[in-house]
Order: structure tokens, then sequence, then C-alpha cells
């Protein structure tokens, strides 16, 4: 039924090759020798999900598992998705083409607030029913995990169950109970689940005022998240999916470290991820040979939070260029620090391969770069864009963030100064991004109030006349209440999703999709108020998420609310002491380097 449906409908819908599957080094196994298949979905487009590491990671380990198969699926765009429902075709697997009702489970990655309308999509899509509480013993069980699992209330009911933190380990003991459980009540799989450390299970907390609490003392209090202590030890997706249409990152990814320590206030990844883990110069080396002989790409990324503080990058590099360079294979690192060390590195990188620079200095003035803890000054800055122009770069782009706590219109209009002087460096094209901030849960900003749309474009003007030095825009502020809304959201907002997905609201995170007037239908017939969730938030108060640990203590991020509101800053744990942070001593793991110390 869906390969006539799509021989039928691919001629007719925009990039067709996007619902084909059978890709190089994608896995078809014998369902007659599993015992358990699992569907794992990206809720946005192919290009973007073929994207997403953590989703490749997880496939691979999974299928190396002989009695279990992982199949993929992803979001068709808007004209698919109506001829789907026009036809009643439910979404399938890439691999087999089964409908996604007939797995054993299925794992839906939740990377991004501005997707949960999509997450309802796929459900309605895939014929599941929207919640845990109305399926019946034979739907499969839906699993999320991702960044946005830090605060997963806001979308708590699509899910009977959530992976916090790492997948590689916990992915393997989900597998085991789900096999060791099939066929038994759904009640079962999740108390079974709820054993395993980094696994919420939803249906086991309630909602009392603001705080989630267990509905039974047999339930733990906080779920522990899941942390992979030696990256080295984790296998790496060598045998890549090399997907039918051109991805949004199409090459060989590599992921050299995990987690940052450099501590910017507002940066949640910083929190997720951490403590450092570095992957050695022999395995990364190991792993890229293998990955571009099974792949046949002439690029690989160096993926990590911060590429260039991985401690033997030098060494890195050297060896890759050696190797490569002279096959054309081109090195590219995601993410730089403003220092000159990383120009220089990215000098030789380009000797193959020349593009832009990018740069995210987040503010233009050092009040405001302390306040955020963001450790660079403005020597740095200029320093690193002179060296870029003497090794040949003509193109820069900055990123910066307005509404950040104690800003000031002095702030803005230095940011304006700023590019001023950039430009005057002699390059050819200057651009700067500027994004409203969003508190993060779990980052010391998590108690800071966000600008309202109102405020955000007022701001804007200020800094309008910024377009006769460069090339500036702007993320729209109406997505950035969405996104503050969902990131310290509750479980109050679960209709408020769904409300919206009925009205329309689908693809939020693409700018030609998104309608904020839906949006402002489904608050007013849900009865929500957007304002409750950007407010400025007291520390002593109860969080929708303080049941999640991260393992950074809610002490530590008060203390560092504290010190940001006195423009005092804290240096990285790697290179300086440790400030007790709780992640290392309560959760037994540490930073890994192997360029030097290892604390």
């Amino acid at each position: 039924m869906i390969l006539k449906f799509l021989n039928e409908t691919l001629p007719w819908v925009r990039k067709p090759s996007r619902y084909i599957g059978r890709e190089i080094n994608s896995v078809v196994k014998d369902p007659e020798e599993v015992s358990l298949r699992v569907a794992l979905v990206f809720p946005d487009t192919y290009e973007v999900g073929t994207s997403n590491h953590g989703l490749e990671i997880l496939y691979h380990i999974l299928n190396e598992q002989p009695d279990v198969w992982a199949e993929r699926s992803y979001l068709p765009w808007i004209d698919m998705i109506e001829r789907m429902k026009e036809k009643d075709i439910p979404l399938y697997t890439m691999e087999s083409y089964t409908p996604l009702y007939q797995m054993d489970a299925v794992g839906i990655s939740l990377e991004y607030e501005l997707s949960y309308t999509n997450v309802v999509e796929v459900l309605k899509l895939s014929r599941i029913s929207l919640f845990f509480w109305e399926r019946k013993k034979k739907d499969p069980i839906v699993l999320g995990g991702g960044p946005c699992s830090s605060n997963p209330e806001p979308i708590y009911g699509f899910f009977d169950a959530i992976l916090i933190g790492d997948g590689e380990e916990a992915i393997l003991e989900i597998a085991r109970v789900l096999k060791e459980t099939k066929g038994e009540e759904r009640e079962t799989i999740w108390k079974e689940l709820s054993k395993i450390e980094g696994v919420y299970v939803p249906a086991l907390y309630e909602q009392k005022g603001r705080k989630i609490v267990p509905v039974s003392p047999e339930y733990p209090r906080t779920i522990k998240r899941r942390i992979v202590k030696d990256l080295n030890s984790q296998p790496v997706p060598v045998k890549k999916i090399v997907p039918n249409v051109e991805s949004v990152h199409d090459r060989a990814v590599i992921e050299v470290a995990r987690g940052c320590t450099r501590g910017c206030r507002f940066c949640h990844a910083s929190v997720y991820y951490r403590p450092v883990r570095e992957r050695s110069l022999e395995n990364i080396l190991e792993n890229v040979e293998k990955m571009l002989k099974n792949t046949g790409y002439e690029e690989v990324s160096l993926l990590s939070l911060s590429t260039m503080d991985h401690t033997q990058i030098e060494e890195i590099v050297s060896e890759l260029l050696k190797r490569y360079s002279e096959k054309k294979i081109a090195v590219s690192i995601p993410s730089t620090r403003m220092d000159r060390f990383g120009v220089e590195i990215a000098g030789r990188i380009a000797s193959v391969r020349k593009t832009g620079l990018t740069f995210a200095p987040e503010a233009a003035t050092q009040r405001l770069r302390n306040i955020v803890n963001k450790n660079i000054n403005e020597e740095d800055i200029f320093t690193t864009l002179e060296a870029a122009k003497k090794a040949g770069w003509r193109r820069v782009k900055l990123y910066f963030m307005m509404g950040l706590p104690g800003e000031t219109n002095e702030d803005l209009e230095e940011m304006v100064k700023l590019l001023e002087r950039v430009k005057k460096l002699g390059l050819k094209e200057v651009s700067a991004s500027v994004s409203v901030f969003v508190p993060k849960p779990h980052t010391p900003f998590q108690f800071a109030r966000q600008l309202s749309p109102e405020e955000a474009y007022e701001k804007i003007r200020t800094l309008k006349r910024a377009k006769k030095i460069a090339e500036i825009s702007y993320h729209d502020p109406r997505m950035s209440l969405l996104e503050g809304v969902f990131s310290r959201g509750d479980r109050k907002l679960l209709n408020l999703i769904v409300k919206a997905n009925e009205l329309g609201a689908l693809f939020d995170e693409w700018s030609e999709m998104f309608r904020f007037d839906l949006w402002e239908k489904a608050f007013d017939e849900t009865g929500i108020d957007p304002g409750d969730y950007l407010r400025e938030i007291d520390l002593s108060e109860d969080l929708p998420w303080d049941h999640i640990d991260m393992g950074v203590t809610k002490e530590f991020l008060k203390e560092e609310y504290r010190k940001a509101l006195k423009g005092e800053t804290t240096d990285d744990c790697r290179w300086n002491r440790c400030y007790l942070c709780g992640v290392c001593f309560r959760f037994g793991v540490k930073n890994v380097l192997f360029g030097g110390e290892r604390r």
C-alpha cells in the first residue's frame, strides 16, 4: 500500500527523494529475526534529520545488536503530509516502509522547543494516540530524548518515557527492558523503565503547584541525568548514512569532545553536557579513516561545543591535513572561540577550502560580557579579526544577543560602534545576527526575565543604523517568545501545543511557516498568558524542572546568578580550581583531557 502510494505520489511533491530511503549505509534486517523493532524519528524534514548526529549514534548502536532493528522516520513536508492524509497513508519507516504504529517503540528526538507542534503531527500522522493515558497495550512505547528533556513538562503527555542526558549506554538498557516486557501492560513497562538511571516516566509523576512530584514514594524524587564518563569507549557511527538529498550538514562528522566548562551563564548546553570529555587523537584518526572510506565524503567536521578547546587540537588538525589534504578532503570546525590560536589553526584548515568565519561575542561591552561570563575582551575580538584578515579571510559573521540581564541602551549603542570598528579593519563582508536572549532551565540565567516582542522591536529600532555598516539580521522575537515559554514551561502548556497544532501551527522553526496569529489564538482559547513564563523568577521558587537532576546544583546556579548581577566572572574549571558546581563529585565523573592534566 505504501509503495503503491509512493509510486503514484512522488512525481508530484517537492524533493521526492526525501521519502524513498534505502540510502548507502542504511540498515535492513529480516523482521522475523529480530525481537525488537524501534523507529527513531526526527520531527523535522529529512534534510534536517539526517544531519542529527545524536540520532545517528543511537541508530548505529541499536543496529549493532543482532536482535534489534532500528529504523528511521522524518516528518514529511507540507505537500506530502496533505497527500498522505488524503490517501490515508500513515507515517512509515525509511528502511522497510512499515507504519510507525506497528513498531514496538518509537523514539522522538527533542532538539528544540519550536518542534513541539511537529511532535504532535508525527504522532497524529503515525496513528498513535497523542497521550500516554490513551494508548492501548498494542500501541508502541513512545520515547523521547535530547536537550529539551532537561524540562520535559510542556510535552510530558506525549511520552511514555523520556531519557535525560547521554544515550549511548542507556539506550541498550531501555532496549533490554522493552524486550523483556514485550506484550506486558503499559503500567508494567513504565515501572521497569523507571528503574533505569536517567529515564523519566511522566505517568508516575504529577504537578502540585509548580513542582513535579512522584505519585508514590516508590519512585525517585529526582531523575539523575545519564552521563557517559569516557567518550573514547563509545562507538562512532563510521558507517554514516549518506542521504539521498543534500542535508543541512552534509559531511562526515566526528565528535571530538563532549561538554564545555567555560560557564557562559546563558548557555544550556554548558550544563546539559558537562563535564568535558575529549576523544583521543588516535581514536579520532582511526574513526575518521573508517568514516571517509565508508561514505566517500570530501569533508570531515570536528564536532564539539568548543572544538578549539580540545587539548590536542593542533595535533588533530596537523595529522588530518597531512593525511587528506592531497586528496582535497577538507577539515571543518563548526564552533570557534575568539582567540588568535583559533585563527591560526583555522588558517591551516583553510589551505584546502576557505569559507567565512563566524564568532559569537554575544555582547558589545565588557561589562555585559562579564555578566554573561563570556570571558573574552575587546582585545581578543580585534586581535582575532585582524589576524583573520591577514590570513586571507574577507567575510565574518558575528552573533549577538539582546535583552541580557543588566543590558542598557548604551550596550546596544556600543554594538553599533563595535560593528563600525570591525568594518574599518577592511573586511569585505561584515554581517551580524541578533536574537532575543531566552532563559534556559538549569542555567544561572533560568531566573532572569525575558523581553516581550514589543520590547525587542524597540531595541531593534535602536540597532537600525547598523544596517549602514553591516548586513544585519534579527531572529523573530515572537519565535523567541514561544521558545521562552516552553523552555520554562510546565504541564499546563500541553493543551496549548495540541491546540496550536489543531489550528494549523507546524514547522514553527521555519520562518516561512511560522504563524504567530495561530499561537495568539491558541493562547486565547486555552486561557494561558505567555507573560507568566517570561517573568523574572524569585530564587526561592519551586521550578517545574527541579525534579530533573542535571548534576549542577540549584545552589550553584543561584550563586552564579548573584555573581552575574554584580558583574563577577567565574573561570573555566578545566584550567583552574573546581568551583563546586556539583556534577563531578555528585555523579562520579570528571573532565577528561588528553593533551593536559585530567581533573
